[in-house]
């Protein structure tokens, strides 16, 4: 590890480095901008959730420049945060968190505690010490027998209970948690990068080296086009401005401005190649308060089940638990890409602006910053204990396939009705959803994002007669072209569980009174087809320029409980018969998950919150 934080650090701060005979020679100081951020969350389901304390230092110095460059100058943003959350509420994230846990069936029997359901002929669940029933949970809160399976996860930290910890990819000590920027990766830098331009003719090629952050997209909450950089959504899920949650990353950015050429009135071509290495979104850990779409929880549980083996409630159609034994179901590991160029993450577009229409057309190769489960794996056979691949066995690597991105962007002004209008699309080759139909359990497909978005200043008098309201809507798509669905040979639905087309739908209200000084914000989401629903009321109140206190609530209601075939009626026994699941056990867990949604998902994450920000 230490030598992959020498490299790391030394590919950040060579570019730095590079300008230091500059930087002597500059007499002008370093323009520094400081600031302090306090925020604490808390539910009605598990208590305090956040307590985090965050300090921020964002330097800048212009360099003396001589040979071809008419401008240079260096920026770095330094970041550290402790969020003693794991401290004060150590039953619920810390390192007492979890219980003991039984599973209740479908056919009303008594429950069954954790490894004592019915055993397969090859039994060798691990348990007592190694692999005991205490620091457990069931994954995603499951509360009550449906058809789906019910999966229990570890939950306490990666050095208190290493069980289901994925290597180098979901495997966080306390401290990690607590302190992610004190990591091997050096995020304590957030940013530190060089700035320099070069004339060219009548043009400018302008050039950004080190660690950053590159915004393609225009849009809030969800991501069509700024994929660039991966994104911590372990922090708030995606309520954070994505500003703070994007991981900023090693690269090489150019742009070469020409102005008004021809009918633009604007043109720029940019190109951009990340050297750092592979980083996939961070998606919490099982045990952490926030555990977007549910992933988490159930990656620590099948990696479990992989090492120890475990205890799976509701089998067979929900009438009983059944132990299964090591490396028979579960996750095997996560194989992360190699630092290599083949893996590197390399791009472009061409921006500009013709008659008052901003445009974009972008084109990305990149590795998929969210991981996806390939079954076909060799597991072993639970009734005789031979190794093999068995077809449409739940067992998995966790990959992260390359992906081929083509998109663009239009950002335009309708007068007459005082709108600013955003769109923007992409088109992506090569992504890997869940299929029951196929027997390695994934498929994949090319996929079609979209989003439209307009916003408009409006007047609401009975609300404040001086002041216009910000309302800004946006409607998210998303197409699954090679989507499959089809009935099984029991009448049941086997295939992919994400919706073929599903939209989302986002509404924001923000009015301003005092002088401008207090804030109240209505943000309003909606995902159509799961029937899942957020609601954040907010208020800011900034009394100096120094200060800045926000108070609000973010309320999840609406559907929460979508399902689908579990596969487990994939076997006659074990190992699966060869033949695809019936489709006929339908449950929430594993599968209707995905149907649910990143938003219906946190229906237990309701919070109220408070922030203060102190800047100086």
């Amino acid at each position: 590890m230490r030598r992959r934080l020498t490299l790391t650090t030394m590919a950040l701060i060579w570019p730095l480095m590079l300008a230091l005979p500059a930087l002597a020679a500059d007499a002008d100081g370093w323009v520094v901008k400081n600031k302090l951020d306090e925020e604490v969350r808390f539910r009605p389901t598990t208590g305090l959730s956040k307590a985090r304390s965050m300090g921020q230092s964002d330097l800048d110095k212009k360099l003396n420049v001589g040979g071809p460059f008419s401008m240079m100058k260096v920026h770095a943003t330094l970041r550290a945060s402790y969020d003693g959350v794991y401290d004060l509420n150590p039953t619920e994230y810390g390192s007492r968190a979890g219980s003991s846990v039984k599973f209740d069936n479908n056919d009303g029997s008594k429950a069954t505690s954790w490894g004592s359901g019915n055993v397969l002929p090859i039994a060798d669940m691990v348990t007592g010490a190694g692999n005991p029933n205490e620091g457990l949970a069931l994954v995603n809160g499951w509360r009550r027998p449906d058809n789906g399976l019910i999966f229990a996860t570890p939950v306490r930290p990666c050095d208190v209970d290493s069980r289901g910890c994925i290597k180098d990819y979901m495997d966080y000590s306390q401290r990690d948690l607590a302190a992610p920027e004190l990591n091997s990766r050096a995020d304590v830098v957030r940013e530190l990068f060089v700035d320099a331009e070069m004339p060219v003719g009548s043009n400018t090629l302008a050039l950004r080296v080190g660690r950053q952050q590159l915004v393609w997209g225009r849009t809030d909450l969800f991501r069509v086009l700024d994929v660039v950089n991966p994104v911590d959504y372990s922090r708030n899920n995606i309520y954070d401005e994505l500003q703070d949650i994007r991981i900023p990353m090693g690269m090489v950015r150019a742009d070469y401005r020409m102005g008004a050429r021809g009918p633009f009135d604007d043109l720029n071509v940019q190109g951009l190649w990340m050297f750092e290495k592979f980083r996939p979104n961070n998606l919490g850990q099982a045990g952490s308060p926030n555990n977007p779409a549910g992933a988490a929880g159930m990656f620590r549980a099948l990696k479990n089940c992989w090492d120890n083996g475990c205890t799976v409630g509701n089998y067979n159609g929900g009438n009983n638990a059944l132990n299964f034994g090591r490396n028979q179901i579960g996750i095997r590991q996560a194989n992360m890409p190699e630092w290599n160029l083949s893996n590197m993450t390399y791009g472009g577009k061409v921006e500009g602006e013709i008659k008052g229409v901003g445009f974009s057309v972008n084109a990305l190769t990149m590795r998929s910053q969210m991981p996806s489960l390939r079954g076909g794996i060799v597991s072993r056979n639970g009734m005789n204990g031979n190794y093999g691949v068995w077809d449409y066995a739940p067992a998995f690597d966790i990959e992260f396939p390359r992906l081929n991105i083509f998109g663009g962007s239009l950002d335009f002004t309708v007068d007459p009705i005082d709108t600013a209008f955003r769109l923007e699309s992409v088109y992506t080759q090569g992504e890997e959803f869940a299929s029951t139909a196929q027997k390695q359990l994934y498929k994949k497909s090319d996929v079609v994002r979209y989003v439209i978005g307009a916003d408009r200043s409006t007047f609401i008098p009975f609300l404040n007669e001086r002041r216009a309201f910000l309302i800004s809507g946006q409607v998210f798509g998303q197409h699954i072209l090679q989507h499959e669905l089809y009935h099984s040979r029991q009448n049941g639905v086997i295939g992919m569980p994400d919706w073929d087309m599903n939209w989302i739908g986002t509404l924001m209200v923000k009015g301003w009174y005092m002088a401008d000084t207090v804030s109240p914000q209505m943000v309003f989401a909606r995902d159509f087809r799961a029937g899942a629903n957020v609601l954040e009321p907010s208020v800011e109140w900034i009394p100096a320029a120094a200060w800045r206190f926000r108070l609000g609530a973010n309320v999840k209601f609406g559907e929460y409980r979508n399902t689908f075939g579990n596969n487990a009626d994939a076997a006659t026994g074990v190992p699966w018969d060869g033949q695809a699941s019936k489709g006929a056990w339908l449950g929430t867990e594993p599968f209707g998950n995905l149907r649910t949604g990143i938003i219906g998902m946190a229906h237990d994450e309701t919070e109220i919150f408070a922030n203060a920000t102190f800047r100086f």
